[in-house]
């Protein structure tokens, strides 16, 4: 029997904007309930055509599309609903592209519609809360940005069960953070809470799964659990191979933690070519912020090597 074929690449870009629009911005994706004006259809259509774009990371291509659609709703008579997933569209590519003054303006204009609309206490408000807490979490604002996703998960378990798999991204973005505070106990708890939802909700399979098992795995080779970690890391390799294809910019961050397994088993030369691998990827993409975070990235693989045969010569 042959074997079937990998994921085409049309399949693997509507797989991607779908996990993009269910768990990552659900509050845009969500439409008016009432039949859209021709104006609010342009601007939809363009707002969907950059959307898949950042589904597949190329958050570059998207900016243009989704300022234009910011600017023809600014200057037609479109709905406040439109408006604001307009501006929080706009605020996730440009915390994507490290651009985060923008982000954090598009963002509150964008909250202020959303609270206007749906009121203080909406889902649709914890995400874009969520998306200023990002925000202050990539400026080293630890205690905003926490703040900012408190404020997000109570609203969200005040509208579905706090273990429910809607209100689990909320707990692996508070992990992330707890992570970067080298808070590693109680980053792993927020993780295994999360995961444990994630995978009964979507499956062992599912991207987004891989995607926390690839972070939860790059908390473990911080603490040094290596061991622990190969086995999730290279699942999910696996996995994202399997949607965005071999050498996709995406995986590079699952490579980088790939690459510290490989160096601190003495694998140097698979290590090696993992980090130039994530480096090549990353650099044709030509995101300065994404360059900037994979060269952080790397300097930290090399770090934990550095420490680890230290260690192996004390021992």
């Amino acid at each position: 029997m042959k074997r079937a074929p990998d994921t085409p690449l049309k399949g693997r870009v509507f797989l991607l904007l779908l996990v993009f629009s269910f768990i990552f911005l659900p509050n845009i994706s969500a439409a008016s309930k009432s039949r859209p004006t021709k104006k609010q259809a342009q601007c939809k259509k363009l707002r969907s055509m950059a959307r898949v774009y950042m589904a597949y990371g190329e958050y570059a291509k998207a900016q243009p599309l989704a300022e234009l659609a910011l600017t023809t709703a600014k200057k037609r008579e479109v709905s406040d609903i439109e408006l604001s997933n307009c501006l929080t569209d706009l605020a996730y590519i440009y915390i994507s592209l490290g651009k985060l003054s923008k982000a954090e303006q598009m963002c509150q204009l964008g909250l202020k519609l959303q609270q206007d609309v749906y009121g203080p206490d909406h889902p649709y408000v914890a995400y874009t809360l969520r998306n200023l807490a990002t925000i202050y979490k990539k400026q080293n604002k630890y205690m905003q940005a926490r703040s900012f996703l408190d404020k997000a998960i109570a609203i969200i378990i005040e509208a579905v069960p706090e273990d429910s798999h809607i209100a689990a991204p909320f707990k692996v973005d508070i992990a992330k953070l707890l992570t970067e505070q080298q808070q590693y106990s109680e980053a792993e708890s927020y993780y295994q809470q999360a995961l444990t939802v994630i995978t009964e909700s979507y499956g062992s399979e599912h991207l987004y799964t891989a995607s926390v098992n690839g972070e939860l795995a790059r908390l473990y080779t911080l603490q040094g659990k290596y061991s622990e970690a190969e086995p999730l890391i290279t699942k999910t390799l696996k996995i994202q191979k399997k949607i965005y294809g071999p050498d996709h910019h995406l995986a590079a961050q699952t490579w980088l933690t790939m690459a510290r397994v490989h160096r601190a088993k003495g694998r140097h030369q698979q290590a090696e070519k993992l980090i130039e691998k994530a480096r090549y990827a990353v650099q044709k993409t030509g995101n300065s912020a994404l360059i900037t975070e994979l060269q952080d990235r790397i300097a930290e693989v090399y770090a934990a090597a550095v420490g680890f045969d230290r260690l192996n010569t004390i021992d």
